[in-house]
């Protein structure tokens, strides 16, 4: 009781049978229920993605290799230019780009990546 006569409720928090909170906290599924199941159609798509990722992935490295060796190879084989040091920031300028392009490949091959990527270059396209 408090000093103006008024009783003090003590709460209590739901249990999960009340559809509240379980005693592991809060939003957590009670032990022994009921596993969501993907379906046959669900397995199969996800297996789909992780190929399709696997794939871009490959592509991608396959990308940024090639890309590299032709500026190595047409720079300094073919032009017969030397290694200078003040030219470094240029050529590490080169290998960024060929590693965003390679990125580029990964991110619109993996199937949720495209409408990023679509987004993405709206984004620059309207600036």
């Amino acid at each position: 009781k408090r000093q103006d006569g008024a009783v003090a409720m003590e709460m209590q928090p739901l249990k999960s049978a009340e559809g509240g909170d379980t005693a592991d906290g809060p939003g957590t599924r009670p032990r022994g229920g009921p596993k969501k199941e993907k379906s046959v159609l669900q397995a199969k798509l996800t297996q789909l993605a992780v190929q399709i990722g696997k794939a871009g992935l490959a592509m991608s490295a396959i990308t940024v290799i090639i890309l590299v060796l032709y500026f190595v190879i047409e720079t300094f084989v073919v032009q017969g230019r030397p290694w200078l040091a003040e030219c470094a920031p240029v050529y590490v300028q080169y290998w960024v780009k060929f590693f965003i392009i390679g990125v580029t490949v990964l991110v619109v091959a993996v199937p949720e990546g495209l409408p990023l990527a679509v987004t993405i270059s709206l984004a620059y396209s309207v600036k």
